[in-house]
């Protein structure tokens, strides 16, 4: 039996437009290092489940991804939240903007995660249940779900599966069909409030985003993260003027557009858009409408 949910109403109160919200990748990246609130996303993706601990699999000290982070020179391919408990690898990333390749990326994440744990020494029977798991502001298949899961199954004998271990999983933030529960619901509604939804924790009712919410301020306020954050952007800025960032449409002719619909889909404020494209924050508002 499924269950409707109306997007429209997960939205909460309103804050300064300059504050950089959970929706953007580098935030969440950054959020998540919290095992706390990691472990808290998990069980509230896996209701029912209880995790008592995670080991995040990247190796790298804090200084180290606060780097890779904030280096859009980096050319190296991560993945955004990569950890494990126990028996299963999981990867979360966050997506904005709907590019059409979601998903060749799950193929290649999940692979990527097989030969990690391979370079450790695992052989082919040990690898562990895999899942990549993106959390879409859109809706990746147009189907209403709010939960698209998919597993390797047999086409000529129904209910067969393959056993492989692997999961990849869409979370539709906009979606209205499906049974989520509480939790997963207010998640929903905070994070699609963008900007706006930074410190209202206490209004949703929730604990779980109550605790996203005061980690999301304390980042905020972190003065040391946002110059390591604004030198990112003002680093992207340059590469796109340049024309050499990734992602870019070769047919695209105006290179402001060009900056501020890239800039977007980062998850970056419209309102810094606008100051570092030295431009109205209403006409940043119209390139990222303009299909």
């Amino acid at each position: 039996m499924t269950k409707k949910h109306n997007g429209s109403q997960r939205v909460f109160g309103r804050r300064d437009r300059r504050d950089i919200p959970l929706e953007n990748d580098a935030m969440f990246a950054e959020v998540m290092r919290r095992k706390d609130l990691c472990i808290g996303l998990l069980e509230t993706i896996f209701e029912g489940r209880r995790i008592r601990d995670i080991v995040y699999e990247d190796g790298l000290s804090p200084e180290a991804r606060k780097y890779i982070a904030f280096n859009p020179g980096n050319k190296s391919i991560r993945l955004d939240v990569y950890f494990e408990d126990g028996d299963t690898v999981y990867d979360i990333e966050i997506q904005k903007a709907d590019k059409g390749n979601l998903p060749k990326r799950t193929r290649m994440y999940s692979s990527m995660m097989d030969a990690n744990m391979l370079d450790k020494g695992l052989e082919y029977e040990e690898l562990k249940d895999s899942y990549v798991i993106f959390i879409c502001m859109f809706d990746p298949f147009e189907k209403g779900l709010a939960r698209y899961t998919f597993r390797s199954i047999c086409e000529e004998a129904e209910g067969l599966p393959l056993g492989d271990g692997r999961c990849i999983m869409f979370l539709n933030t906009k979606g209205s069909i499906g049974e989520l529960g509480a939790d997963m619901d207010a998640f929903f509604g905070y994070i699609n409030g963008g900007v706006s939804s930074i410190g209202t924790g206490k209004d949703s009712g929730n604990e779980f985003v109550e605790r996203l919410d005061e980690c999301v301020l304390d980042i905020n306020g972190d003065e040391d993260w946002r110059q390591g954050y604004m030198k990112y952007e003002l680093n992207l800025i340059e590469r796109y003027k340049d024309g050499e960032a990734k992602g870019i449409s070769i047919g695209e002719a105006n290179a402001t557009n060009r900056m501020v619909k890239a800039m977007h889909s980062k998850g970056i404020p419209v309102q810094t858009i606008a100051e570092c494209a030295s431009i109205d924050a209403n006409e940043v508002q119209r390139i990222i409408d303009c299909r």
